[in-house]
């Protein structure tokens, strides 16, 4: 009866649980679907409105916007502040479940995949799904407890498993069914386990040259202005661009002031004092210092302690401070990057002739205090102030308040940050709900108070050719490039058949790279040649002995003599084959399944309204 009541005390934590896995693990061998469980837990919303469509199937602002906050949430139980960046890589994440979550329904719905009771029954009973198993009401030391899941289940009491019962037939076995058709064709050969295998486990060693694109470089001459203008028309439709807006900017950074310096070194003099009058180190670092690493848990510190270190291990004013001190000495405050040190030296002690400290130390960290944020705040404000009145205007307020302005440019509607300011996604919704000229109120981020001025729009349309003739000259040259590697290997490639060594080529070819003697697992990358698939392919068809290329890399092209390969242990490849089998698998499920998504996905008409929720 208690682990009954247990089990309902905790169903609203099942209930996360399955909303954490709907929205954080819609993956291969993973939960995907939810839609139900979402609709149980925010309630239904006015469809009227859509912060995006997906075939159809709207999605509703007011479920999206909570889904987002539960994942803030989550960021805030975590104890730390929240930023622009974390709201937009929620959102972002937020949106791509979504879409993938509707995509799989819609796709479940079409093949008529259903679950019945009895499928439900039978694998709460026998194969428990993962969010049950990792669930602490049914584990003893950590451990999922069989006995204890099998009272829970064979013993309800009320309806405690009725949301659970229906989660799995809803959502957790028709994704099961689909993933087993999806990967019903997913085969693995004797062929893929052996070369698995050999890549794995079987050294190559190769002689060989390689022509880079830097070997060929003086040789290949730049594209001319028509053929540069040609390659811009046939590709025109790569160089569309959305509306872009440009904001100018007065900043105020967020950085200590000279109070709060002289407040930080004040607080060490007071650390100061109660050292020099007997209170214990250790006592006063777990009471005040910032080093998060003191920490062992939310009760208890290290004291300080920082073990045993030598010269080269720690920040040079640090470093120089303490083995300038002797064992029992108490020096500081000590000023590093990190802020200001309170050092006391435990020990020392000399090994394999290197000088070694044991200290401890006190860290207090220059942080901006308050009264330095209301300044910055008070003179972003007034400023904004002066810059909006129409009488004033903003270069007049610039002029007069002394503060220079930076260029925030290329703003789409979809940034969240802003050109060296960083995460600013206040300040793009500023730049997309004003018109010319206006003036923003102060905004902030992390790092920056700011008051920006609309500067310019540029409305959507395709960039001139000037802007992205650079863009195509590169793309140019380095096709030119690549294929003079190849006709140079080629040639290269003749001078060996007809007996001259690599060394000789190399001599006489002072660009190209020479490999001599490199010994790899394929799976590793070859000196020059870095990872090339067809480098690969080709060697696992080669034997000792064997010539091959000219290979394609992603610098040029290569030229291999395969000089040797190691043994191969039969036994050992029976050992591990039952896992490489296992690995194998694994992957091409995986593979198997982002393929049939992406396909999914590229095929969706999917409307994306989140430019009108800033």
């Amino acid at each position: 009866m208690a682990l009954m009541t247990t089990m309902r005390n905790r169903m609203h934590i099942f209930l996360w649980a399955i909303l954490i896995l709907f929205l954080l693990s819609i993956s291969i061998g993973g939960l995907v679907g939810g839609a139900n469980i979402i609709d149980q837990l925010f309630g239904r919303v006015d469809p009227a409105t859509a912060i995006g469509v997906v075939n159809g199937q709207k999605i509703p602002p007011d479920e999206f916007s909570r889904a987002v906050s539960a994942r803030l949430e989550q960021i805030r139980d975590s104890g730390r502040d929240l930023t622009d960046r974390d709201f937009e890589q929620a959102r972002n994440q937020v949106w791509d479940d979504y879409i993938r979550d509707i995509l799989i329904y819609q796709s479940i719905d079409e093949l008529d995949i259903t679950t019945s009771d009895v499928e439900v029954l039978y694998h709460l009973q026998n194969i428990p799904p993962p969010f049950l198993v990792s669930d602490p009401t049914f584990q003893t030391d950590g451990q999922f407890d069989q006995e204890k899941y099998n009272q829970a289940i064979n013993n309800p009491v009320g309806n405690e498993w009725a949301q659970i019962e229906q989660f799995m037939k809803s959502t957790y076995l028709p994704n099961i069914k689909l993933q087993e058709m999806i990967n019903a064709d997913v085969m693995i050969t004797e062929a893929d386990i052996w070369s698995s295998y050999i890549k794995q486990y079987v050294n190559y060693t190769i002689d060989g040259i390689h022509v880079t694109t830097n070997s060929v470089q003086d040789d290949v001459s730049d594209p001319t202005e028509d053929e540069l203008f040609e390659e811009y028309t046939r590709r025109i439709d790569d160089f569309k661009r959305e509306e872009t807006r440009t904001l100018e900017v007065a900043a105020w950074e967020k950085k200590p002031s000279v109070e709060d310096t002289n407040r930080v070194l004040s607080n060490c003099s007071a650390i100061m004092d109660q050292l020099n009058t007997g209170s214990d180190f250790g006592e006063l670092a777990n009471i005040h210092t910032e080093d998060p690493g003191n920490q062992v848990s939310p009760d208890s510190g290290r004291g300080g302690n920082l073990g045993w270190f030598s010269r080269g291990q720690m920040v040079k004013p640090f470093e120089d401070a303490a083995f300038a001190a002797s064992a029992g000495d108490i020096v500081g405050p000590v000023l590093s990057r990190f802020g200001y040190h309170i050092i006391k030296v435990n020990d020392q002690r000399t090994t394999d002739d290197k000088e070694e400290l044991n200290a401890s130390h006190i860290l207090l960290k220059i942080n901006m205090g308050p009264n330095t944020r209301d300044a910055l705040k008070r003179k972003s404000t007034l400023f904004s102030y002066d810059a909006s009145d129409p009488t004033i205007g903003f270069a007049a307020a610039v002029d007069s308040h002394q503060v220079e302005t930076k260029t925030a440019s290329n703003i789409t509607v979809g940034s969240s940050a802003l050109r060296i300011f960083g995460p600013f996604r206040n300040a793009v919704r500023f730049a997309y709900e004003n018109q010319l000229d206006d003036v923003s109120d102060p905004l902030e981020n992390d790092r920056y108070f700011i008051v920006a001025r609309l500067d310019s729009i540029l409305p959507e349309g395709t960039h001139s050719f000037e802007e992205v003739e650079g863009q195509i000259k590169n793309s140019m040259n380095q096709d030119r490039r690549l294929e003079a590697t190849k006709v140079l290997a080629e040639q290269l490639l003749d001078q060996f058949d007809q007996g001259a060594t690599f060394q000789e080529i190399k001599d006489n070819n002072d660009n190209v790279d020479l490999v001599s003697g490199e010994t790899k697992l394929l799976t590793r990358s070859f000196n020059s040649f870095g990872r090339s698939n067809f480098l690969v392919g080709a060697l696992l068809k080669a034997r000792a002995g064997d010539v091959i290329g000219p290979i394609s890399t992603t610098r040029g092209h290569g030229i291999v003599k395969v000089v040797d390969i190691s043994g191969i242990d039969s036994s050992d490849f029976e050992i591990k084959r039952d896992v490489i089998y296992k690995n194998i698998h694994s992957q091409r499920q995986s593979e198997n399944f982002q393929n049939w998504y992406q396909d999914l996905l590229d095929q969706a008409e999917i409307v994306d309204n989140r430019k009108f929720y800033f």
